[in-house]
């Protein structure tokens, strides 16, 4: 199977891809992202673990690693929209209704929708359950009111799976709902956050009588704390055994500059680029773990421990190597 991917992506790629150097800019690039998720989904590779009756290909779970892995290597897009083909797609597949997975699986593997996160809020990250915005039932519609923060790509998305508060009344985990929520209509306001480098990738996003279907709750009402579990399990098990590679590439590059101009004689400095080095490690060994762990069937909650501490110490260490 990894003989058949590797085939499939030299196929494929644009001529010179695996030249060293290789650049695409401007007109080219965006040329190659449209025609690139077309070749994806004719080839059967967006979505490939998803069952065959919803338009996947079966995949068993180490294919879909293999299939991660050599997409990785090549340095290849695997994905339409990442918080479709990722998060939210997993997430129907798993709690949705036979409705919910024929309206939206089709159009996820097609890349004809996009999505956006709306979980974070001004006072509710890291204690997300603390969250304040509303729904609330107005016939067969749901009226949405608040705000979400630090929400990715909210720009250019069509829809956003939400969490809001349905039930004011009940313990705070236990009045949640999961909804899926059109961006484009009146009362949805996007202000982009702008960065040090004045990208905008970040976004607040502003409900005000914003409205989405009473049957666009995901897994039911009130169980939304249980979904997004769900959902952010598919974000942390996703890369395995892939996402430590971009980390690596940057400490090639790193290595490489301080050789070129010197630094690298600096112990100080080469202290710091073998820490990287070793944490880097740590995010390899601990994302086999979790795919043992899944592979295997081992009911062990060290284990989703074990993503969420992961999360943490790559985005710490992240944060120094920048520095560095």
């Amino acid at each position: 199977f990894r003989t058949e991917i590797r085939a499939w992506l030299e196929e494929n790629l644009p001529e010179g891809w695996f030249d060293e150097g290789f650049e695409m800019e401007g007109e080219e690039r965006a040329r190659f992202n449209e025609e690139w998720a077309q070749k994806l989904y004719a080839g059967g590779w967006i979505c490939a673990t998803w069952p065959k009756e919803y338009g996947g290909k079966g995949l068993s779970l180490m294919q879909g690693v293999v299939l991660a892995e050599e997409f990785s290597r090549a340095k290849a897009p695997l994905r339409a929209d990442f918080f479709g083909d990722t998060l939210v797609g997993p997430t129907i597949l798993q709690w949705g209704t036979e409705e919910q997975k024929k309206e939206f699986l089709p159009q996820i593997m097609q890349g004809s929708v996009r999505w956006c996160q709306g979980f974070s809020e001004p006072d509710s990250g890291s204690d997300l359950a603390s969250l304040k915005t509303s729904a609330v039932l107005d016939g067969n519609e749901w009226v949405i009111n608040g705000q979400k923060v630090w929400t990715t790509q909210a720009q250019f998305a069509d829809y956003c799976f939400l969490l809001a508060r349905t039930d004011p009344d009940a313990k705070k985990h236990a009045g949640i709902s999961y909804l899926l929520v059109p961006m484009r209509q009146p009362g949805v306001e996007v202000r982009p956050i702008t960065q040090p480098d004045g990208t905008a990738e970040f976004n607040e996003v502003f409900f005000a009588d914003a409205r989405c279907p009473a049957e666009n709750v995901v897994g039911g009402v009130n169980n939304g704390w249980a979904v997004t579990n769900t959902t952010l399990g598919f974000e942390r098990g996703q890369s395995a055994t892939t996402g430590y590679r971009r980390f690596l590439e940057e400490w090639r590059t790193m290595v490489a500059e301080a050789t070129a101009n010197g630094a690298i004689g600096d112990p100080h400095i080469r202290q710091r680029l073998a820490e990287y080095y070793t944490k880097i490690q740590i995010i390899r060994i601990n994302g086999l773990r979790t795919l043992t762990a899944t592979y295997t069937g081992r009911k062990d909650p060290s284990i989703g421990a074990l993503g969420a501490t992961n999360k943490m110490l790559w985005s710490e260490m992240h944060q120094r190597a920048m520095e560095l």
